[in-house]
């Protein structure tokens, strides 16, 4: 009787154990933190992404689909959110991303944003000039989402062509005090 008593206590600490691991991955999962990247490619080869903005702007992921095409989702987050005094940042209004050198406006199949990551709004990308800001000239596909305080936003493009991953120009624009700037984050870069 006492084996049995000292064998269901080990399997009873071990299944307590692995719920607690089970919890504590879903708790990390759900406060997840970006950290500024920049996209460069180092001389193993490997790539980093910094984003030289107030902003997190993270190239999360770049998908495969069944049809040929490739999704790139980018993530933002606000990480110091406020009035734009004092240091903080005033949440950003939208942002915009260059094409690079081998991406063309006709390799561009759909766009879409979400606040949750989970809930998409598609939209039809346009390259053109922002007119709503005057940091940057040129054309640009533009995320028309911002950011909500920490939250992160997300933004997907979808494109017609296998390319690698490199660094890019990038627009922010935010409130009166934050006001606009250039970034350099990950995009597209050549096959």
């Amino acid at each position: 009787m006492k084996k049995i008593f000292q064998v269901s206590s080990v399997a009873l600490i071990a299944a307590s154990s692995l719920i607690y691991s089970c919890q504590k991955e879903t708790e990390t999962a759900s406060t997840e933190k970006l950290e500024p990247q920049k996209c460069l490619q180092d001389k193993k080869g490997s790539s980093n992404t910094l984003s030289t903005t107030p902003y997190n702007v993270y190239l999360y992921e770049i998908k495969s689909n069944e049809d040929g095409t490739y999704t790139w989702e980018w993530r933002v987050r606000n990480l110091n959110p406020g009035n734009g005094n004092n240091g903080t940042v005033q949440d950003l209004s939208h942002w915009g991303i260059t094409l690079g050198e081998c991406i063309k406006p006709e390799n561009i199949v759909s766009g879409a944003t979400s606040t949750n990551g989970t809930s998409w709004t598609p939209f039809t990308p346009e390259f053109k000039k922002d007119p709503s800001q005057n940091c940057y000239n040129e054309n640009i596909i533009k995320f028309d989402v911002g950011t909500s305080g920490t939250n992160i936003s997300y933004y997907r493009l979808t494109i017609n062509k296998n390319v690698s991953h490199t660094g890019v120009t990038g627009i922010y624009k935010s409130g009166n005090r934050t006001g606009c700037g250039t970034l350099e984050t990950c995009g597209f870069g050549c096959e």
